[in-house]
């Protein structure tokens, strides 16, 4: 960055300039300096003026009253603060009103004992602790840190800010290696420093400026009045001052390759890009910043009081990234939008919007977060936490208690054992790696025994303790079948830890779902190309892809990437499919054949009832019997005339009534249109033009089928899709037509079927394939438990180091391999286990790490540019 080092500089300046309105700019005693320019800028901003005799002075040194006036004006600060100084008690002084502003704005203090000394001179280290808090820098260095001879002359309030100020060039050190802290500035120098820390002064009122605005020998610029700023690249730091006050400031197409510092006004931000934000003013007003379009905030650290919110972004732009809450301000901040880490080292609280989505909270600080925003992850790691929506999971740390949705929750005593979760691949038991090490939160000594479902480990063959846990040996591990194995360790003071050996085959071949649905109407969204992706063991190749025993035609019927995975069917060979449901075969070299099915639909307009037919149980106490209620949809201006059955015609408001779109047919009366013992009746629904829907009632006497669907895990599984299917010749009465239901949040799924024999198959994108089980119905209910190993859902965020989300990005994880979107999203369906995570992309450094997938996870990767 050209002269990014002098930004703060520059502020420093600032707070050294003279305090004056322009004047005559030819001075005597400025023409043949070397400040000339400096002066003349600041003089034409209004900063520093001539004295009555023409002069400016520059040698002399400038007091610190000076200083506040010169800084008051130059970033237009305007709010006073009440003082009670007892050396500025004169509310008439010249310098009674710049100290008040001073204070207000919070970039000065007294000089101890309650006195302000107005009058006196300014320090070179004064100089560059104000300059530090006007561009809210947090300082962290002691003066052991620094270089300068004379360090040990440097206060500890002024180090921090000095090897700041030093790092960007706005003050250096003496040809001697000396930093002179003690040292008065002059008013040249500091028309110097202020000249670099404001750079371009944007200082119009409403006015629009551009990058063709901007001067080329500073880096930095600084906005101190509600303007428009646009098409403009900043090397250095962008200063947004309290001066701007309540009014706005749009910022388009700018990018800021420093830092942006917004202490006022509301601030829009229409394709910006930069790599930190800090929000932070003295004042009470609340800093509002709206991100919109391309824009891209690596870092935003909040300090006071803020309002953030994103609205109309584009696809790729990463908004807000991260955001840092630091300081002792304690602010009430609004989130509207998705950030993806919130790190709290500051006491706050956070009203976030139905919106809003944190991925990660890491809670260093106290925090109270309230409003409908969903939370992925809290790490909470202080008291003084609530959180009034529960995160999809968090962690406490130990001791430590918060309130969630409510409830008061705190960490367990529980011995931590690390890692928790280790995979074998049954696939690979010619792996070289022959045992598994692990770490405890307790001492190692203690241990007692290892116990797996209810058997004993054997120390020294199984097991063996080492200095920081033990260690599990590949020859009991590859003893286990396939599945989910929890491992118990019991020490002597009775407290226990546990963790997971996954056994997993890597050699099936798998589709990541298991059912696709496609509508032959051209104005239907599902009239598209259908895309999955498979998942194929190393040295397995497609050979072919059938549709119900229909070969498909490579490059014309689909595509397979096999470098991806990724197959697309072709809407122009689905449309040639007749209505109804197929099997999609994924034909192989070698292993099992994955498949799902496909269900072809046709919704092209036309007078039509859904269902088509229904049952009516003649079980009072099952949910088949009620009215039944079907929906009518009529076309070209049709309506309902009547509704018949058998040669009679139902009466409306008795039999039948209309209910909006749907029509209900009165379960009272529905017998009575059937013959005594006749298996079902038709009702035809005659319209006034077009065709006449008919509605088939099966009478049917049914059984309740309960079907607990559970992973390998033993955790309900909600939302699996379970189908019910009359099998062969031994169904009584005929059977019950295939029913297709989903489980509920306790893993199960209900439906009702007449005697008979069953296939019932349950299925989910998470599954590995599809489970299938055969039961018969006699004269009673049952229930049905089905176990399935599932598959997680893995999204992986590719960003720059500002948020970007960034398009074109190879991701591999184990064997798939996807690239990114616009969104900068790669996602996986895949087997619980650990694989090797690698993210490649052209103009960007490569990306390596182990990943462990254990559930239903998202991860953001930023990788740098080369």
């Amino acid at each position: 960055m050209k002269n990014l080092k002098r930004f703060l500089s520059g502020v420093l300046a600032g707070a050294l300039l003279l305090a004056a309105s322009p004047m005559a700019l030819a001075a005597s005693d400025i023409e043949n300096h070397w400040s000339k320019s400096y002066i003349e800028y600041m003089s034409k901003l209004g900063v520093m003026k001539a004295s009555s005799d023409g002069t400016y002075k520059p040698d002399q040194a400038i007091s610190r009253a000076e200083f506040m006036r010169y800084l008051n004006r130059a970033f237009h600060f305007t709010d006073k603060a009440n003082i009670s100084f007892s050396d500025v008690t004169d509310t008439s002084a010249w310098y009674y009103e710049p100290v008040q502003v001073a204070v207000a704005h919070g970039y000065i203090n007294g000089m101890g004992d309650n006195k302000m000394a107005p009058l006196g001179n300014l320090t070179r280290e004064q100089a560059a602790t104000i300059i530090g808090r006007l561009h809210k820098y947090t300082p962290t260095a002691s003066a052991s840190s620094l270089t300068f001879t004379d360090k040990n002359k440097i206060q500890s309030y002024s180090a921090g800010y000095i090897a700041e100020a030093v790092d960007k060039g706005y003050i250096v050190g003496y040809p001697d290696g000396s930093f002179k802290p003690q040292e008065l500035i002059t008013r040249a120098q500091m028309a110097k420093i202020l000249y670099a820390y404001m750079g371009t002064s944007l200082d119009q009122k409403d006015a629009s400026y551009t990058g063709k605005d901007l001067r080329s020998d500073t880096d930095n610029v600084t906005i101190c009045e509600p303007a428009t700023l646009s098409d403009a690249e900043i090397d250095g730091d962008l200063y947004i001052t309290e001066g701007v006050l309540s009014g706005t400031v749009e910022l388009r197409d700018v990018k800021v390759k420093g830092k942006i510092v917004v202490s006022g006004g509301d601030v829009v931000l229409d394709g910006v890009d930069a790599p930190e934000m800090v929000v932070s003013t003295p004042l009470s007003n609340v800093l509002s910043i709206n991100a919109t379009g391309e824009t891209n905030i690596g870092k935003t650290e909040i300090q006071s009081a803020a309002a953030l919110r994103e609205s109309g972004l584009d696809v790729s732009a990463g908004g807000f990234s991260d955001l840092v809450v630091t300081g002792d301000q304690k602010p009430a901040i609004t989130l509207d939008g998705e950030v993806w880490d919130v790190k709290v080292q500051g006491d706050c609280s956070m009203n976030t919007t139905s919106n809003s989505s944190i991925n990660t909270l890491t809670a260093d600080a106290a925090i109270t977060v309230t409003g409908y925003g969903s939370i992925q992850k809290a790490v909470i790691n202080k008291k003084g936490v609530s959180l009034s929506v529960e995160p999809s999971s968090y962690e406490l740390a130990s001791g430590v208690s918060a309130e969630i949705a409510g409830e008061e929750v705190s960490s367990s005593n529980a011995v931590t054992v690390t890692p928790a979760t280790v995979t074998v691949d049954a696939a690979n038991s010619s792996s070289s790696d022959s045992y598994s090490d692990f770490t405890i939160s307790s001492d190692p000594q203690t241990i007692t025994k290892l116990v797996c479902e209810d058997k004993n480990l054997k120390e020294g063959t199984d097991y063996r303790v080492t200095d920081k846990g033990f260690r599990l040996y590949k020859t009991y591990t590859t003893k286990l079948k396939e599945g989910n194995h929890v491992i118990t360790v019991y020490f002597e003071d009775g407290t226990k830890g546990s963790f997971t050996v996954k056994v997993v085959n890597s050699a099936k071949n798998s589709v990541d779902t298991g059912e696709l649905h496609f509508n032959k109407y051209h104005e239907s969204l599902e009239y598209a190309n259908l895309t999955v992706t498979l998942s194929l063991a190393s040295g397995v190749t497609l050979n072919s892809i059938k549709i119900s025993g229909t070969t498909l035609e490579r490059g014309t019927d689909y595509t397979y990437n096999t470098a991806s995975g990724v197959v697309v069917l072709q809407r122009t060979a689905l449309e040639k499919k007749s209505t109804g449901s197929y099997t999609v075969t994924f034909n192989v070299s070698k292993g099992n054949n994955p498949t799902l099915s496909l269900t072809v639909e046709d919704s092209s307009p036309k007078n039509e009832i859904a269902p088509t037919s229904v049952d009516f149980d003649a079980n009072s106490s099952s949910g088949g019997y009620q009215d039944i209620r079907v929906e009518l949809t009529a076309v070209d201006g049709a309506t309902l005339k009547s509704v018949s059955s058998g040669g009679k015609t139902l009466t409306q408001d008795w039999q039948y009534k209309l209910d909006g779109k749907d029509v209900v047919l009165n379960k009272s009366n529905i017998d009575d249109f059937a013959e005594k013992g006749a298996a079902y009746c038709d009702f035809t629904f005659n319209m006034s033009k077009g065709e006449n829907p008919v509605l088939r009632v099966n009478f049917v006497t049914t059984y309740a089928i309960k079907v607990n669907v559970v992973d390998d895990l033993g955790n309900a599984i909600e939302g699996a899709k379970v189908e019910i299917i009359p099998t062969g010749d031994s169904a009584v009465d005929g059977g019950t037509p295939a029913q297709k239901v989903e489980s509920n949040s306790e893993g199960l799924a209900t439906a009702y079927v007449k005697r008979g024999t069953y296939t019932v198959t349950a299925e989910s994108d998470k599954f590995q394939s599809k489970l299938t089980r055969t039961i018969t119905v006699n004269s009673s209910g049952q229930t049905v438990k089905m176990t399935a190993e599932i598959l997680e859902n893995v999204k992986i965020y590719v960003t720059s180091t500002t948020g970007a989300k960034i398009s074109g990005a190879t991701v591999t994880l184990g064997s798939q391999t996807v690239t990114t979107g616009a969104d900068g999203l790669a996602e996986f369906n895949i087997k619980r286990q650990s694989y090797t995570l690698r993210v490649t992309c052209s103009g960007y450094q490569s990306y390596t790490e182990s990943f462990l997938v254990e559930q239903e996870t998202q991860k953001r990767v930023q990788i740098k540019k080369v």
